[in-house]
């Protein structure tokens, strides 16, 4: 699976991309100028909110990590640009990843070590918080999002779901089957409500299919566009895993290769030891007379001793 970003703003903007394409439109004038200059070499995440507020991650040009932003509530600037005396970023500034609700009045963020929310939903705010053991997670977040009404999905790393989602409920039901299925939950990489827009969402799977429902015509095409370098890039990311899984542990035929050389040194050794004792009675009786230390070693490499007379 590949990472992917979805993200859908108050004015009828969206945000798309997958590490091989990138589709935008209705956005923010700051974030679209951000976004076409020459100073941005790699973007990490995007996330649009009300009105003309934004949160972009990225790499700049000369290799340094970056944050913009425009619009967002005072306390999640507070968390995202934290630095330490130095000056340096407090935050991972990667792996920073937001959910805003409706009006920029919640939200939920996190580089994945730090975390910070607002105002969220009752039931959201619980079981969160009942994941929290002596001031540490016990289960952490893995998805969180935040839509229309209140309404949230919260799925954690051990695969457990809390949800209300009355007004996505096409969503509901997905997720309502897959917790009846072993396993099923793991399959989902993301999910992203519109937060302007009833029963708007969009999930991504593990294996980089992507669900959606009841998106503005605009966006419909974006995401057209975005199924097939998505399904692409998640099928790369999976051979690099397998070959690098490859190249950890030894083929099955190295392993039988390395099986067999390993029983002919011990054969070899085992007889190398027979004729050695042979030699050994040999040489002590043709050294009557003179005081002789051996220091012998036997390997697969051949037979090693050293005679010193005293």
């Amino acid at each position: 699976m590949c990472d992917a970003t979805f993200t859908f703003g108050q004015r009828g903007s969206h945000y798309f991309q997958s590490p091989s394409r990138r589709d935008y439109t209705r956005l923010p004038k700051k974030l679209h100028r951000l976004l076409t200059s020459s100073q941005i070499a790699q973007v990490y995440n995007v996330t649009l909110g009300f009105e003309n507020s934004f949160l972009i991650t990225y790499q700049d040009k000369d290799g340094r990590d970056a944050i913009g932003s425009e619009g967002l509530p005072e306390e999640l600037d507070d968390f995202v640009y934290a630095t330490d005396p130095q000056n340096r970023s407090m935050r991972d500034i990667a792996q920073i990843r937001l959910t805003l609700g409706p009006q920029n009045s919640s939200f939920f963020v996190s580089d994945g070590q730090n975390y910070l929310w607002m105002n969220l939903p009752p039931r959201l705010f619980k079981a969160l918080q009942s994941r929290i053991r002596d001031g540490a997670w016990f289960d952490k977040p893995r998805i969180v999002a935040l839509g229309v009404d209140h309404n949230f999905l919260l799925i954690t790393q051990k695969q457990s779901a809390v949800w209300d989602l009355s007004h996505y409920r096409t969503l509901a039901a997905m997720l309502e089957f897959s917790k009846s299925q072993e396993g099923d939950l793991e399959e989902v990489k993301s999910v992203n409500l519109h937060g302007y827009r009833y029963q708007g969402f969009v999930v991504q799977s593990s294996n980089g299919t992507l669900l959606h429902e009841n998106l503005p015509q605009w966006s419909m095409e974006g995401i057209t566009g975005m199924k097939e370098p998505i399904a692409r890039d998640s099928m790369e990311v999976e051979v690099r895993r397998r070959q690098a899984d490859l190249q950890r542990r030894p083929s099955l035929r190295e392993r039988n290769t390395s099986e067999r050389a390993g029983r002919r040194e011990l054969e070899q050794v085992a007889s190398l030891k027979r004729d050695w004792g042979k030699k050994k009675q040999l040489f002590e009786g043709k050294s009557k007379g003179l005081r002789v230390s051996l220091s012998l070693s036997i390997s697969a490499g051949g037979i090693g001793f050293g005679k010193i007379l005293r």
